[in-house]
């Protein structure tokens, strides 16, 4: 996953066309996906009214009733079906920052549904989605999704893949001299800063992360220690 960009023509709008154009590809690839007929609910704080709100059209499921599903999917609220079910709708209310689920439990859910393991196609519009969702946070600041770039960075390594393609494309963006750029180097100060807070706190890298990491935090590191050419956070 990642794609490095060309963050000289690259505009937040067209970025904001490429989610909404990713996210569309999602909802084709999983169409052929529903709601089990009747969802096991091993919780006695579910009642039907909560299992009903995400029921009906995908793209009508509210915000609400996915924040308040999907903490629990695939352990003690639905099945992997459903993730697969609902993944379009829980991508788009995430891209535009409606979700109030924590990046790592929307990301850690697909893993446990056994995203690894999906069709070819589902695999590819997701990971492009998600692509699309990286970049366009990249270039904002403060991004759509309400999460930093570091917080977004960290919670898709818990898609189980390699964190080194998104990394470049932080890069790119960071030596480019554009409007893009300055927002990435924002994105960059807030990563040091939460670093800070770490380190005096006598924790490392690793700590960023939600689950245990250890290549995905070594590669960061190693990021981190290359010289970067930042644009002035004035600009």
């Amino acid at each position: 996953m990642g794609r490095m960009v060309d963050a000289t023509s690259t505009e937040s709008t067209q970025l904001d066309q490429l989610v909404v154009l990713a996210v569309e590809r999602t909802y084709r690839a999983f169409a052929s996906h529903h709601l089990g007929a009747s969802m096991l609910v091993r919780r006695p704080d579910v009642t039907p009214e909560d299992v009903a709100a995400l029921g009906g059209p995908v793209r009508a499921v509210s915000a609400a009733a996915i924040d308040r599903w999907l903490p629990h999917a695939t352990s003690t609220w639905g099945g992997a079906e459903d993730v697969q079910a609902l993944l379009p709708r829980v991508l788009e209310l995430f891209a535009r920052g409606e979700l109030a689920t924590p990046p790592e439990v929307v990301f850690g859910k697909f893993r446990q549904a056994g995203a690894g393991s999906w069709p070819l196609d589902e695999q590819a519009a997701t990971d492009d989605a998600v692509t699309a969702i990286w970049l366009a946070t990249l270039a904002s600041h403060p991004p759509q999704v309400r999460h930093p770039a570091w917080r977004l960075l960290v919670a898709m390594a818990e898609l189980g893949g390699d964190l080194g393609p998104f990394l470049d494309d932080w890069s790119l963006l960071l030596g480019s001299g554009t409007s893009e750029g300055r927002a990435a180097n924002r994105h960059l100060y807030d990563l040091n800063r939460r670093l800070q807070g770490l380190a005096d706190a006598e924790m490392g890298v690793a700590a960023l992360f939600w689950s245990p990491s250890e290549h995905e935090a070594q590669r960061l590191e190693r990021w981190l220690d290359q010289p970067f050419r930042l644009s002035p956070l004035s600009s």
